[in-house]
């Protein structure tokens, strides 16, 4: 399944004042238009309904894939299969996700969701038997002229060797891929569906009504007692199904970790690198890279201690501007101005992309009661590139939408310039255009608007960036590898454990100048992200490389060009040689180096404009 489906790092914030709407009562220009890829649920059942059809070409071809024309049949029949199961996938979830609560869209979501399995365990013969022969047959074959148009797909099946097993075996594995996903599903369901938050008191006085979308524009108050009454309510109301969320967050370590020793990999992480090409080693370079990094990172959290004149700094001051006296707030068609003016550096062509993502309704903006949280940007080969947001008029969401788009522009580069077999790009890849954009939007803004407080503002945006982008999820990144190994060498992952853990190495990354509450522990509880098999270290290195890219533009030293070509590749290549090809090698300590060396500057900045 080749669907893109790339995250944000944080959930933003929706409307803040008085309740959620109901997603009847958003108007529809303000909705993505999923109708563009099916008119009606009934054109998506007749679709439904063609599996079948194109599966049954594909099971005919057991015991036959023996030569070279054999194989490239067979990578037709997949297409045709692929195409079909996506568009069916993409627009059941966008449905699902549009009301959690929504027992039609579920049960549509499930059924396809299931399908997937089905055919996962009818056609999980295919890569054993192809992989059966021995390696000097399947080189010839690699190399072949008959499949010169699809070398990579076969490159990147010759790595599987080693770690495939027989087909009857990959038959029963493939047969359980939906019990597998069982973990990561009633997680979100819980935590987007049946979990209920309390009303707290906004910085007036008023009663509202407290979300997961709401969090971080809470977070954000000026007002500390608002920032502490939603750090607590959040985490309450996690802590309240503590057990049920360190069980279903067990039982997707304990799957990750089967999967590598069944798989014959050393370790889950070596298994979740190993489709990317990606050694461990630079997992382990970038934990090491930010250890280092650390007292420059704390010099900031003493910083904000400062200026926010607080006897003892919590968890729930850093995300508050440091600069509370300008409060600013963006209406979206502010936001989406700010975005195209901004993209203006990537040439006339991007921009006139860019603006069709308005035009033709790729963005479905505002938060509703069932809504899924966060923001990411998703579709396939044959929908548009789709982008989920919940905004709420801050500066973040307005960074947030960059952020999305960057995502949807690469894939819509990449769907334009690539057959359906290398369009989908890996997420190593997938961040860099992301958290570029919002260097482009930084830029913009600095440039448009010489307020020495505005200037104070975005600077602390980009140390806040960092904070959140790079030291962040690399926390997140260690705390996902020592919760693996903590169960592979037979720990219990009871709430207990992952409370203590996450607290321990919560206050190794902040530093002696936060006092953290203790609650902050269960942080780990709503972190969807722990859910998607070592993702987040993806965050941390695409954005060292998106900065060196950044600046290439920015100052001229070169055209957007290489960069625009490392969008149009896709997943035509290892994402580690595509990101070399366009300038930057993933491999050389100095990119870290570089991205930490700004952050120390912004940080010097920010408290020179303070000071």
């Amino acid at each position: 399944m080749n669907q893109t489906f790339f995250f944000a790092t944080e959930a933003e914030a929706g409307p803040s004042t008085g309740r959620l709407p109901l997603r009847t009562e958003i108007a529809p220009e303000h909705q993505w238009n999923v109708s563009a890829m099916f008119a009606s649920n009934e054109e998506w059942e007749a679709d439904f309904a063609r599996i079948d059809m194109l599966l049954e070409p594909l099971l005919c071809l057991r015991g036959a894939l023996n030569s070279p024309s054999a194989l490239a049949t067979l990578f037709e029949h997949e297409t045709a299969l692929d195409r079909l199961l996506e568009k069916l996938y993409v627009y059941a979830h966008l449905r699902a996700d549009e009301n959690t609560a929504d027992a039609e869209n579920q049960a549509r979501m499930d059924r396809v969701r299931s399908r997937y399995a089905k055919i996962g365990g009818q056609l999980a013969w295919i890569t054993p038997e192809i992989l059966a022969n021995p390696m000097e047959v399947l080189e010839q074959w690699r190399d072949s002229s008959e499949l010169a148009p699809v070398r990579y797909a076969m490159v990147k099946l010759l790595r599987q060797k080693p770690h495939t097993l027989s087909a009857q075996e990959e038959t029963l594995l493939s047969k359980a891929a939906d019990l597998f996903q069982a973990p990561q599903q009633a997680f979100n369901l819980l935590t987007n569906a049946d979990l209920r938050f309390p009303e707290i008191e906004d910085a007036a006085g008023e009663k509202v009504e407290f979300s997961q979308g709401r969090y971080r524009s809470f977070l954000m108050s000026p007002d500390r007692r608002v920032r502490k009454d939603a750090f607590e309510a959040m985490h309450e109301t996690y802590g309240s199904v503590r057990n049920t969320l360190a069980c279903t967050l067990s039982a997707n370590v304990r799957y990750h970790n089967y999967k590598a020793e069944v798989r014959h990999f050393g370790s889950a992480l070596e298994a979740a690198l190993h489709p990317d090409n990606v050694p461990v080693s630079l997992y382990e370079a970038l934990i090491d890279a930010v250890h280092r990094a650390l007292p420059g990172f704390h010099k900031y959290i003493e910083l904000r201690k400062t200026i926010l004149k607080v006897d003892s700094l919590d968890m729930y001051d850093l995300y508050v501007p440091l600069v509370p006296e300008i409060d600013i707030k963006v209406p979206f068609e502010q936001a989406k101005t700010w975005v195209i003016d901004a993209c203006a550096p990537l040439g006339e062509e991007y921009v006139t992309i860019l603006k069709s993502a308005f035009e033709e309704r790729w963005i479905d903006i505002y938060e509703n009661r069932g809504k899924r949280s966060g923001a990411y940007s998703s579709g396939c080969f044959d929908s548009l590139p789709y982008i989920l947001l919940n905004y709420n008029e801050t500066l973040d969401d307005v960074f947030t939408l960059a952020h999305e788009l960057g995502h949807s522009m690469h894939s819509w580069l990449a769907n334009q310039a690539q057959p359906h077999r290398f369009a989908s790009y890996p997420i190593f890849i997938a961040e860099i255009p992301s958290t570029l954009n919002e260097a482009l939007l930084l830029d913009h803004l600095l440039k448009q608007n010489p307020s020495p407080e505005f200037r104070a503002y975005l600077l602390n945006h980009l140390a806040d960036s960092f904070k959140g982008t790079v030291f962040r999820q690399t926390q997140f990144a260690e705390f996902e590898r020592m919760i693996h190994d903590a169960a592979d060498s037979g720990q219990p992952l009871t709430h207990e454990l992952l409370c203590d853990r996450y607290y321990e190495l919560n206050s190794k990354y902040y530093g002696p100048a936060v006092d953290a509450d203790r609650r902050i522990g269960l942080e780990w509880a709503r972190i969807p992200h722990f859910y998607y098999n070592f993702y987040v270290y993806k965050y941390a290195t695409s954005f060292c490389a998106s900065q060196i890219f950044a600046g290439w533009i920015l100052d001229g030293e070169r055209d957007a060009d290489a960069y625009l070509d490392l969008l149009r590749a896709g997943g035509s290549g290892d994402p580690i040689e595509l990101i070399a090809r366009a300038g930057v090698n993933m491999l050389d300590p100095e990119v870290l180096g570089n991205a930490f060396r700004r952050f120390d500057q912004t940080v010097a900045a920010v408290a020179e404009g303070k000071g």
